[in-house]
């Protein structure tokens, strides 16, 4: 009983439970709790910044010649692409079948909560997204918490590290190394508090939007949890199979890191201690540090399966019936404007909201009718985005020669060798 209490995993699950109950008797106090979950997600996002540098930085480094920091790049891009395209082809598959939007109505007073929750939301072009990629500033892409553009500066700086005598670039690449455990121990300090941002979380989204608007919106949160659910039986356990390694033992060990994306709906809250974890399995730190940074910008599987149902949703609301045509504009589309997108909460929405201002299909209004339940649908992305991003580490790992820590990665996640035989006999057979 005492282990349990100073379980982590544990504890937020607790908390979760407590502050849905809260909400629901109190909702005026519990929708009045978001600071507690902004203060624990505004901690997280201190460190994101410089752990992705040195994390990259070392990583890069470890891995000894640009041609080999090339190959996993270029691996990494390869396997998000397939992987998020097919995330993308379930989910417009998904909201076609079951028509959620058949007979819902837009929520009263959902509307003005729009434009704030959407700051930054303005339609970007793809010119004006590849130079938003590459930082001006290299101090201002830190203080912006830009991952993307820091990714790009830390695979420059590692780079020049590489082109440099050893007697030079050894002892900097060493620091580097010292400072990322620094770091590593502060996100362990801040994790204590993960109970309370969770609880924080969970009593504002159910004292804010309460069970009324959830339910009148239940079917557009049941066919995108059933559309993930889908994804991860017919993408993820296969791959997860063919890598030989076991998805529930990948669940399973990080089971703490998924309760946290679950109290508080952003899977960059976890970022940090999935590399950590990743390296524990059996990673190596020159792939680990390349594809998770990359992966929460490129390989977001969960919305790459959730946003284009909520886009024919609201089509679907609004009778505007959207064609195969619309809807290969609306990929095409979604393709570039989810790339860049950071793992915290909201930004999805944002990504939404840029999606159908591109596309103008359908309603813009009909942002206000998904916002309702936006903080539920980004439980389960959230969820979808760290396991995605942590199979497709691995994946990488198992392709990149000299990548895996072979029997770290057996003792840890590998496919039990019961299943193993059996899949041998069934071979055999």
């Amino acid at each position: 009983m005492r282990a349990l209490a100073r379980n982590t995993s544990m504890q937020v699950l607790v908390a979760a439970i407590a502050a849905a109950v809260f909400g629901l008797l109190w909702p005026e106090t519990g929708a009045q709790l978001k600071p507690l979950a902004d203060t624990f997600i505004a901690l997280i996002k201190l460190v994101i910044a410089p752990v992705v540098f040195l994390v990259v930085v070392s990583g890069i480094v470890s891995a000894g010649n640009l041609k080999s920091v090339g190959r996993i790049a270029l691996k990494a891009i390869i396997y998000f692409e397939v992987v998020t395209t097919l995330g993308m082809l379930i989910g417009l598959a998904a909201v076609n079948l079951l028509q959620p939007g058949a007979g819902v109505a837009p929520p009263a007073g959902a509307s003005e909560d729009v434009t704030d929750y959407v700051k930054g939301g303005a339609e970007r072009t793809f010119a004006e997204w590849i130079t938003h990629m590459i930082p001006d500033n290299a101090v201002g892409a830190f203080a912006a918490g830009e991952v993307l553009q820091v990714l790009i500066f830390a695979v420059l700086f590692a780079l020049a590290l590489l082109a440099l005598p050893a007697e030079i670039g050894e002892p900097i690449a060493r620091g580097c190394t010292r400072l990322a455990e620094v770091f590593f121990s502060m996100i362990r300090f801040i994790m204590y508090l993960a109970p309370i941002g969770t609880f924080g979380a969970v009593a504002y989204t159910v004292g804010k939007y309460g069970p009324e608007t959830l339910t009148a919106l239940m079917k557009l949160v049941g066919v995108s949890i059933l559309a993930l659910a889908v994804f991860m039986l017919v993408v993820l356990v296969p791959i997860c199979r063919m890598a030989g390694f076991s998805f529930l033992r990948l669940v399973r060990a990080l089971r703490r890191e998924l309760f946290i994306v679950l109290g508080t709906s952003s899977s960059e809250s976890v970022m940090p201690q999935l590399m950590a974890r990743l390296e524990e399995f059996g990673c190596k730190r020159s792939v680990v540090g390349l594809v998770v940074p990359t992966g929460y910008s490129f390989n977001l599987d969960g919305v790459a399966v959730v946003i284009p149902i909520c886009v024919v949703f609201i089509g679907q609301v609004y009778g505007v019936p959207l064609s195969i045509g619309d809807q290969l504009l609306l990929f095409l589309v979604f393709l570039v404007l989810s790339k860049g997108t950071a793992g915290v909460t909201g930004s999805a929405f944002v990504t939404l909201a840029n999606t159908v201002a591109a596309v103008r299909l359908v309603p813009i209004a009909g942002l206000a009718l998904v916002l309702s339940v936006d903080r539920f649908l980004s439980l389960i992305r959230a969820v979808t985005n760290v396991l995605g991003n942590a199979v497709a580490a691995v994946v990488v790992a198992r392709w990149e020669e000299g990548g895996l820590d072979r029997e770290r990665f057996e003792q840890s996640i590998g496919t039990p060798r019961k299943e193993k035989v059996h899949a041998a006999d069934h071979q055999h057979s």
